[in-house]
């Protein structure tokens, strides 16, 4: 199918109309069978749901900020890239790409993501904030692929948040994301965190001892069904030096920056994290890590003097 009957075809399917103009998607999808990734994604785009102006778009942005603490920090969004090639590796429906092109002087942004439908609502916003149709690339690719269809050394800023841990060859893409760094630039990366208050309050004692749910199950298991559905069919989460370990190994060099929360772990550890950390039913695993958190000036617990949430950032370079 042409770029354009695919985005006509998508148009129909997100119930677009003629006078919502949406920017056109390059499809370099592999010719196998999607993934089960692919499919998941395709079918559960984040904030599916189009937006109707440009404010209401930028106001959703603002609530993001609200609702994860310390998100806008530790990804330091939206900093300076003047002049600069942008690529947002794993777009979604645009909400990071729509701050980019916004807030910043960037030169050109490229999203990249698995999802049809995502694409083309990214599309359709940035049409919104009648984003000139040059700065933009949107890509769609598949899950099933190892490579991705950039030049070697043709970007300057590599932003990639949430969506490492949901795929099938993390490693690989770390690896191709390097490639297509310029030996000066610079990359953002975000995936879930082991050492959180997600992994070691929510999931192993609100849910599953509390709540008894995920019964026979490892926490790592539960965890993956705990975050973005029960049916997901990839959801990882990496201690700091494991994730640095497959970033050397890709060609990258850099630092655990922290782990930035949502809301709800927040309000758990408030309402029932001295409670967890004294309770024997409870592994002692999970009890020493809450045991060993430390708050800072303003309440927000830290272990080993990072954020404990579940959004564990690194900031990366070419080794």
């Amino acid at each position: 199918m042409s770029v354009t009957r695919l985005g006509r075809a998508l148009a129909r399917a997100v119930g677009f109309t003629p006078d919502q103009p949406a920017l056109s998607i390059s499809e370099r999808s592999a010719t196998t069978k999607p993934t089960e990734v692919d499919v998941y994604w395709g079918e559960h785009t984040t904030h599916s749901t189009a937006f109707n102006s440009a404010e209401e778009s930028l106001q959703y942005l603002e609530w993001r900020f609200g609702q994860y603490p310390f998100f806008r920090e530790l990804m330091e969004l939206w900093g300076e890239h003047d002049d600069r090639v942008v690529l947002d590796y794993g777009c979604g429906p645009g909400n990071d790409l729509t701050g980019f092109l916004v807030y910043t002087k960037a030169r050109k942004v490229i999203g990249i993501d698995v999802s049809a439908k995502a694409l083309q609502l990214a599309g359709r916003r940035l049409a919104l904030h009648q984003i000139d149709p040059s700065r933009v690339e949107l890509i769609k690719i598949s899950d099933s692929t190892r490579e991705i269809p950039l030049e070697a050394r043709s970007v300057d800023y590599i932003y990639c948040e949430g969506v490492l841990h949901h795929t099938t060859y993390p490693e690989a893409m770390l690896t191709e994301l390097r490639r297509t760094l310029k030996p000066a630039g610079s990359a953002c990366i975000m995936v879930y965190n082991r050492n959180s208050l997600w992994f070691h309050l929510y999931t192993a004692y609100d849910k599953m001892i509390l709540r008894k749910a995920f019964p026979g199950l490892t926490v790592e298991q539960a965890f993956s069904r705990n975050t973005d559905g029960e049916h997901c069919p990839i959801s990882r989460c990496y201690h700091p030096d494991e994730f640095m370990d497959l970033c050397h190994r890709a060609g990258f060099q850099g630092e655990f920056a922290g782990g930035y929360f949502s809301t709800l772990e927040l309000e758990l550890f408030e309402g029932g994290g001295n409670q967890a950390a004294c309770d024997d039913r409870l592994p002692s695993v999970h009890r020493e890590f809450l045991r060993g958190l430390r708050c800072d000036t303003k309440g927000f617990p830290q272990y080993r003097g990072k954020y404990a949430g579940i959004g564990g950032v690194y900031k990366l370079r070419m080794a």
